[in-house]
């Protein structure tokens, strides 16, 4: 006595089966979303949520300007290309990433102890107070997301050029900062491409940091 032919266990399977194409199906609504959309990307020379205190070292006071973007693509850092077609961008908050590469610079050599500063109207560090001025021209700073089946992999570049101009003597010290990385993630995050970038970055800016040192208010090449 029973109303069809199947056992209990095909009904089960086909049941899961059924499941099964419904979770893949919500999978896939999920990947399309937000195509088109820009994806704002936080730029950080520090770790914001665990800042670490600053060491106190004595040393010229170092003024920092916006950096000029020398980038081919200026309006977006990268791209997310989505699993069934489609894309969309990642850019920086106000779409201005000298300014923000500037800042994270500034960030990151106050957190080693530099006493750095970005220029801004009104600050304690001004172009002509300053004992170093620091510039620099970006000519990459991008990151990628390719979504994959089951994966979305993530790619990151960074390269700045570095100028510091000791106001006391007009030496000056060049510097190219390089830094590259890639990630793999299974289900992707906007934050996943955000730390990527701030990991690459921070890399890079290590080099600035080990190869100068500081000899009667001047940043001279040479690191400690």
């Amino acid at each position: 006595m029973y109303l069809s032919d199947k056992t209990h266990k095909e009904v089960f399977v086909e049941q899961r089966a059924i499941l099964l194409a419904s979770g893949l199906g919500l999978i896939i609504l999920v990947g399309c979303a937000g195509k088109g959309e820009v994806i704002p990307v936080h730029v950080q020379g520090s770790d914001s949520a665990a800042p670490a205190k600053a060491m106190e070292v004595s040393g010229p006071s170092i003024a920092v300007t916006a950096f000029e973007d020398s980038r081919a693509e200026k309006s977006r850092l990268g791209t997310r290309t989505h699993l069934w077609g489609g894309e969309s961008y990642f850019n920086v908050p106000g779409g201005k990433p000298g300014e923000v590469a500037a800042q994270a610079v500034a960030d990151y050599l106050k957190s080693k102890g530099w006493r750095a500063e970005l220029v801004k109207p009104g600050g304690s560090v001004t172009e002509s107070s300053a004992d170093v001025m620091l510039s620099g021209k970006l000519l990459d700073l991008s990151v990628d997301a390719k979504s994959k089946f089951m994966q979305t992999e993530i790619s990151s570049k960074s390269k700045i050029v570095v100028q510091a101009l000791n106001r006391a003597d007009k030496s000056s010290v060049r510097m190219t900062l390089n830094g590259a990385g890639t990630e793999s993630v299974f289900w992707f995050d906007p934050e996943d491409a955000q730390g990527l970038m701030n990991e690459v970055l921070t890399a890079s800016l290590e080099k600035l940091v080990a190869n100068t040192k500081f000899e009667n208010n001047l940043l001279r090449l040479g690191g400690s």
